[in-house]
């Protein structure tokens, strides 16, 4: 019998267990959540209501299949050692635990002031500070908001501040407000229902300050090997595309623009340094005497996410060191291969499904079958871990539960 342990449940973790069971490979699911949604749950802004369901029915109609046991509530390097599940025999293991934790700035002094903010908990408060019960961080937005980084994350992140400066100022003044009708319609239109203009709110706005141009901000892919005629077709579709959500948003971009320091007043950061890049053959190259303060009130880091560290796994700096991208495996590990945003960093539904299925398909030939007495015992230690999560086996029983 062949038994695969695929730690993480959202995309990548589903389309892996789905290529599995088809081949009537059972599974063994561990996630570090309630349910296994990942960053589909609160890496996307709340306004991705009918993306996150649909996501959501796509991995309970998998995980609830009968080859597959779900894990919930255990988080791998805490609740339950690598060592240990690494010297169990499993047939294969996967790593689809994503990335969780945000790239350190390249500032490190930045991290000490208050109005200073990473994007995973900035999203995550945007995503519940409304909800009644919630207990977590509190985040107060001002004006001239500065968010540093690129691509559709980043965008995000100006959305999210851009609808928060405009809910400040005319929350008030219009019955029912509604947030994410407002992020729908864009602000220009949903203030131009209530008589209101987005000039007369006195909204200094945000900045997205990227260190390329906008031709190479990963808002579209291009193939590695797409022709010249493709690329050039692409990255005009990128300034398109970043041009459009502006004038739905109202923030601006600062291209080729890189911090390297920091202005502060005491214990307020109050704005970065930055210089001007230049382009070289696909380098950068910063431009002389091109040095500025970007003055600002909010700062928030969108530079990427990174897969948590856990003791046994190998690490190639703040990355796994995996020695194949395609495959996905782990260097110096027998029969551990990582997929999704663990290696891919890049973030998104579609990278993190390519991947997870390129994986699968490489490595379908290497799991074999183990011996009936390993079986036994795993099926005892996930019973063991399901029992400490009080999960019941049942994961309709157990999604229902509040």
């Amino acid at each position: 019998m062949k038994v695969v342990l695929i730690i993480g449940g959202a995309v990548s973790g589903s389309t892996a267990v789905k290529k599995l069971t088809d081949e009537g490979i059972r599974c063994v699911v561990v996630d570090q959540n309630r349910m296994p949604y990942g960053k589909i749950e609160d890496g996307l802004p709340r306004w991705h209501e009918k993306q996150r369901i649909n996501e959501y029915f796509k991995i309970d109609d998998i995980l609830s299949h009968d080859l597959v046991e779900f894990v919930p509530l255990t988080r791998i390097g805490q609740d339950v050692s690598f060592e240990e599940i690494y010297n169990m025999g499993w047939s294969c293991i996967y790593f689809a635990n994503g990335a969780w934790k945000d790239r350190s700035f390249p500032i490190s002094d930045i991290e000490k002031f208050d109005n200073f903010y990473y994007q995973n908990p900035f999203v995550y408060w945007f995503n519940h500070y409304h909800e009644s019960s919630y207990n977590g961080p509190e985040i107060a937005i001002q004006d001239n908001a500065i968010v540093i980084g690129g691509g559709l994350a980043s965008i995000d992140v100006c959305k999210i501040t851009q609808l928060e400066l405009v809910r400040q100022r005319v929350e008030s003044k219009i019955d029912n407000f509604d947030i994410i009708e407002m992020e729908h319609k864009g602000i220009p239109k949903y203030l131009e229902q209530y008589g209101l203009n987005y000039q007369d709110l006195n909204i200094k706005g945000t900045t997205l300050v990227y260190r390329r141009n906008i031709e190479n901000m990963p808002l579209t892919t291009i193939p590695e090997d797409a022709p010249e005629a493709m690329i050039e077709k692409r990255k005009m579709a990128r300034r398109k595309i970043l041009s459009n959500t502006q004038d739905k948003f109202l923030f601006n971009v600062a291209e080729c623009t890189q911090p390297v320091g920091l202005s502060f007043d005491g214990e307020k950061l109050n704005g970065i340094e930055v210089i001007e890049n230049e382009i070289i053959d696909g380098k950068l190259k910063p431009k002389e005497n091109s040095n500025k303060i970007l003055h600002g009130n909010t700062f928030i880091s969108s530079i990427g996410s990174l897969p948590e560290p856990i003791e046994g796994i190998p690490m190639d700096g703040s990355t796994y060191n995996i020695v194949d991208q395609d495959s996905g495996k782990f260097e110096d590990l027998d029969k551990v291969h990582g997929m999704g945003n663990a290696i891919t960093g890049k973030g998104n539904i579609k990278a993190s499904r390519v991947s997870a299925k390129t994986v699968g398909d490489l490595t379908i030939e290497l799991i074999h079958d183990i011996d009936e007495d390993v079986v036994k015992k795993i099926e005892a230690r996930v019973q063991e871990w399901q029992s400490k999560s009080s999960y019941n086996g049942n994961y309709f029983e157990w999604k229902a539960k509040k």
